[in-house]
């Protein structure tokens, strides 16, 4: 994590989630660094670190896993039925919603369990979708509206 702060969330919000079946246990490293190596990745100045830019804004919207996922960074001429397939193989999806907000396209996506929305996630992130990377980070539970 790239402060303290980051890192208490992290354990705070992850501890004791579920993922691929089984409980999460989320602790803080007995370790100060972390030795780099050919399977490490570094993302503090990375555009897929939601916290470089405007990090106070962001931190507002921590939280827990929750069954509901919010999709940013989407491609301008995605369709909702191609944001659920690309989910759907995670599990149930109830509900989405397709959106724009400040000339972006994002999406709501609601699972039938927060693991499903986890899983979601965790294989989702940062992949490569019609040649944007796309962001994925749980949303506190909301209704999904229809829009007309």
């Amino acid at each position: 994590m790239g402060d303290g702060f980051q890192a208490e969330l992290a354990v705070h919000f992850l501890k004791g989630a579920m993922l691929f079946g089984k409980r999460l246990e989320v602790n803080f490293s007995k370790y100060p660094n972390i030795t780099q190596g050919a399977d490490t990745h570094e993302y503090v100045n990375s555009n897929l670190n939601r916290f470089n830019r405007n990090a106070a804004k962001n931190y507002k919207y921590c939280c827990s896993p929750t069954k509901m996922i919010h999709l940013s960074t989407l491609p301008q001429d995605i369709t909702e039925e191609e944001i659920v397939s690309l989910l759907e193989e995670h599990g149930t999806v109830v509900n989405s919603r397709l959106f724009e907000m400040n000339g972006k396209k994002q999406a709501l996506v609601l699972f039938e369990t927060e693991e499903q929305a986890t899983e979601a996630l965790a294989c989702k992130h940062a992949t490569l979708l019609a040649g944007s990377i796309i962001g994925i980070s749980f949303s506190k539970p909301q209704s999904i509206r229809e829009t007309s």
